[in-house]
């Protein structure tokens, strides 16, 4: 135990390798669940929220044991290891120091920070944050709403809900995500509010082009032009955005026609990623042309003209584009270009690598 706590304290951090932009606060969510198969064994679990990372340990047991210092003793050494493994899919790249971490096990988080403490894990990670699994209460400002961690876990101020100011959260793509179960909430005025305090809810995205959109003249003849006559009742926004960007017409004029006054909260990002996506022409055999042809990209009714690349966008561009090269050519260790490394592959020619079957 004592080398590998002194392999995991001398691991180093993403900003060691110059690559904080990318990981974050690189902050890891673990925990342990029960396996039921042919030798019932545990499995403990680590996920990073804001970069989609898994880890995961070979079969152990942990629940089994008959008290929290026990099941302590037994996650730690497998806690662990599951950070002595490289990044990636890349066996030679480098392992990495997790940032700060939290637990699914509120209940074991003291006896696990001693245990760390006992063996000489390195101070900054002897502290473990609660993830609890139940719901989080409206007017709760202690947890995030969505991810349901305790302040404790983040280094900034939970941010609260604009519209409601009744839910926090500790990052937009968590609020994004946690949206389809506050909205109904989030529309409700507080008890104790006012009259005169309530005022007309703001529809998202979504909301607007759903119930708003089929009912305004000017949009309806618009969705007509982009065939989406029916659209609006699938629910989605995908394939609007899509049309949109592919014809050129991803103007903020149009974008508030189609979805509402305030588009840009919710979908400043889709926006700017699927645009990305479309100018980087993806080929058959690429993940994103599977979709964009799932998208009816090519429909007859449309016009092919997507507005032409901003500075940024160029820029993007060509970093996508290097990266392509480079992981053609088998690149290694990559985690410090990952969110363009993930665009990358999700617009290129995957079949002679055999990722993905078309």
């Amino acid at each position: 135990m004592e080398e590998k706590v002194r392999s995991f304290n001398s691991l180093p951090g993403p900003a060691d390798m110059e690559l904080p932009n990318v990981f974050g606060r690189n902050h890891w969510v673990f925990g342990v669940c029960h396996v039921g198969i042919k030798n019932p064994s545990d499995i403990l679990i680590a996920v990073n929220p804001e970069i989609d990372f898994i880890k995961q340990t070979s079969p152990c047991q942990i629940l089994s044991m008959p008290t929290t210092q026990g099941k302590a003793e037994a996650t730690v050494p497998h806690l662990l290891d599951a950070f002595l493994i490289p990044e990636g899919f890349n066996p030679k790249a480098t392992a990495l120091l997790p940032g700060s971490w939290s637990t699914l096990e509120p209940e074991m988080a003291q006896a696990i920070e001693d245990e760390l403490k006992n063996h000489g894990v390195t101070p900054a990670l002897c502290k473990v944050g609660m993830v609890f699994r139940e719901p989080v209460k409206l007017g709760d400002s202690t947890r995030c709403h969505g991810c349901r961690m305790g302040q404790a876990s983040f280094f900034e101020a939970l941010k609260r809900c604009a519209q409601c100011g009744r839910a926090w959260y500790h990052s937009r793509g968590c609020q994004r995500a946690y949206w389809i179960v506050h909205k109904e909430t989030c529309r409700a005025p507080a008890a104790t509010a006012s009259p005169a305090a309530v005022f007309p809810p703001k529809l998202d995205a979504h909301d607007y082009y759903t119930t708003k959109a089929p009912n305004d003249p000017e949009a309806r003849d618009f969705m007509k032009s982009l065939c989406l006559e029916d659209d609006s009742k699938r629910g989605g926004i995908g394939l609007p955005l899509y049309r949109l960007i592919i014809t050129g017409q991803d103007t903020p004029e149009k974008m508030r026609l189609l979805f509402g006054p305030n588009y840009g909260t919710s979908l400043e990002e889709q926006h700017e990623e699927v645009r990305l996506q479309c100018l980087l022409e993806p080929p058959p055999g690429s993940p994103a042309h599977v979709m964009i042809t799932k998208m009816n990209m090519n429909d007859s009714c449309l016009v092919r003209a997507l507005r032409p690349a901003t500075e940024d966008e160029e820029g993007m561009i060509a970093e996508v584009r290097g990266l392509q090269a480079l992981i053609q050519g088998r690149v290694g260790d990559w985690p410090g270009i990952l969110l363009s490394y993930s665009l990358a592959v999700r617009t290129m020619d995957q079949r002679r690598f055999g990722w993905w079957l078309p």
